[in-house]
């Protein structure tokens, strides 16, 4: 599924038995809803059946196996109050067929998605169902202008489902300077910005993380030196082309982000 949502997937190979019982789950009937501590067995018991195909995104999980109660406890509940991300699941009645996290964007004004689907539920629209419903919440009740995956430039699969979507591939970076691994940034911008573009006859990237999207604030939108301050500094992204120097991504970011409270006006 997501890497970004980060969102993994691998063929696996199933016995019969399997096939009938996985087979007899229906997408429609399939709920989106917030992580709750009611789930706190069924949480571990998918993310231990799942860490040898979501490994990259189930880092915690080989902890399950031998973790104290009261220890798994804390984790859990820490995973539910964090401040920093918030946790949904998949749920076919009581089981839980795919985990996503909204984690803070490149800005404030947009959310980065990381999740995983259990592994006998992949290759079953599972996760492409996740990240859409994940994607409409983002923009409808949690008004973020847009949504950031990161996935791995070589995980085909992902990268299909994504761009299905509506996600668009817009930069290659490297994982860290010590890897010649890399990842693409997709981004799906909200349909309140694209119509702010359209109607200030700006470019809807340059808009995303402008605080002028806001309501009550969209007359600044005229102005070119507020756009000129947010807009996104990078070519078109072309498939195969060399990764982009992440200290000028991490330069975007700090500007974008500048604000009042990063100035010291001494006492």
């Amino acid at each position: 599924m997501l890497k970004s949502i980060r969102f993994a997937g691998k063929l696996v190979v199933r016995s019969n038995v399997e096939e009938r019982i996985n087979e007899s789950f229906r997408l429609a009937s399939v709920k989106f809803r917030m992580l709750s501590l009611l789930d706190i067995k069924e949480f571990k018991l998918a993310a231990t059946e799942s860490i040898e195909s979501n490994f990259e995104y189930l880092a915690y999980g080989p902890i399950f196996k031998d973790i104290h109660p009261l220890e798994y406890l804390d984790f859990y509940t820490g995973l539910l109050k964090s401040t920093s991300a918030d946790h949904f699941g998949l749920f076919d009645a009581g089981t839980l067929l795919g985990h996503v996290s909204y984690h803070l964007g490149f800005s404030s004004l947009g959310t980065e998605l990381m999740g995983w689907t259990r592994k006998d539920y992949q290759n079953k629209g599972v996760g492409e169902l996740g990240l859409a419903l994940a994607t409409d919440r983002a923009f409808g009740p949690k008004k973020f202008n847009f949504v950031q995956l990161s996935i791995n430039e070589k995980n085909a699969a992902s990268r299909k489902v994504a761009e299905k979507l509506g996600f668009t591939p817009v930069l290659k970076l490297p994982y860290s300077d010590q890897e010649s691994d890399c990842f693409i940034l997709y981004l799906k911008l909200s349909p309140r910005v694209m119509r702010l573009a359209g109607s200030y006859a700006r470019r809807p990237l340059d808009l995303m993380a402008c605080p002028a999207t806001m309501n009550g604030m969209t007359q600044y939108l005229s102005s070119d030196r507020v756009i000129q301050f947010y807009e996104w500094p990078f070519p078109i992204f072309v498939e195969g082309a060399k990764a982009t120097n992440p200290y000028l991504f991490e330069d975007y970011i700090a500007r974008v982000n500048f604000g009042p409270r990063n100035l010291d006006f001494g006492s």
